[in-house]
């Protein structure tokens, strides 16, 4: 992980969106969980016929740093998924804003299909196949780094390999040392799909030590292969995010 990228409120991703594609993309789902009614979900299968970068353009996710080079981040959609297949060292952001109120717990279809060899933020390698963040709030403060953007409050969640990182456990990056955490939540085999639940204002408690939770404000999807031993070399994939009430 380097650092999340947030867009000015004025360029808020809402603001883009036509009331159909609101409706299309963000309108609540009448659907019943076992914990829940869905809030809102970002379904990643894509539509045939449709490029992957046309298709998240067209729904207001911004492609950033090498996300936008297809010689070395790869998106595709199949199988009802987002697959991103990383070719060389590289990081890359998809980022999108939107309020999500009342949402109290996320739900991640998510899996990796080869993890970037050595990465562990327990030894300093701060790399992952994917990672997603969830921002809260509107107040941005500051990265630590004049050269680096101020954000919001954010947490990224990543799937680590098997035996490595600490599940569970809210690392502090180089940056954002007091806005930001990272935490694996899961350590499935490599192919392997996995359904991660988890309760939003329990983990921004535990995180930042404080009681009181601010609205989720924005998602993005990164991946960071930069350090890896093996060219860069890695590759995930991912469903769905449902925010649920």
């Amino acid at each position: 992980m380097r650092f999340p990228s947030i867009l000015p409120p004025q360029q808020r991703a809402l603001g883009g969106l036509s009331a159909a594609l609101f409706c299309s993309l963000f309108a609540p789902v009448a659907v019943a969980t076992a914990d829940s009614p869905v809030a809102y979900r970002f379904d990643f299968a894509g539509e045939p016929g449709v490029p992957t970068e046309a298709w998240m353009a067209d729904r207001d996710f911004r492609l950033e740093h090498d996300a936008k080079k297809p010689d070395k981040i790869h998106l595709a959609q199949s199988d009802g998924a987002l697959h991103i297949n990383v070719n060389k060292k590289s990081f890359g952001i998809i980022l999108h804003e939107q309020d999500v109120p009342g949402a109290k717990h996320v739900h991640l279809h998510w899996g990796v299909s080869a993890y970037p060899e050595g990465a562990s933020y327990e030894h300093g390698i701060d790399n992952e196949a994917i990672m997603v963040y969830v921002f809260f709030g509107h107040e941005k403060m500051s990265s630590g780094s004049l050269f680096i953007p101020d954000s919001p409050y954010f947490i990224g969640f990543f799937l680590c390999p098997p035996g490595s990182d600490a599940l569970e456990q809210p690392y502090v990056g180089h940056h954002y040392e007091k806005t930001g955490r990272y935490i694996c939540v899961d350590h499935p085999p490599s192919g392997e799909k996995v359904l991660t639940r988890l309760d939003l204002a329990a983990e921004f408690r535990k995180s930042f030590g404080l009681e009181a939770v601010p609205m989720v404000s924005g998602i993005s999807i990164e991946v960071d292969t930069t350090d890896a031993m093996n060219d860069g070399k890695a590759a995930a994939f991912l469903e769905r995010i449902d925010f649920l009430e």
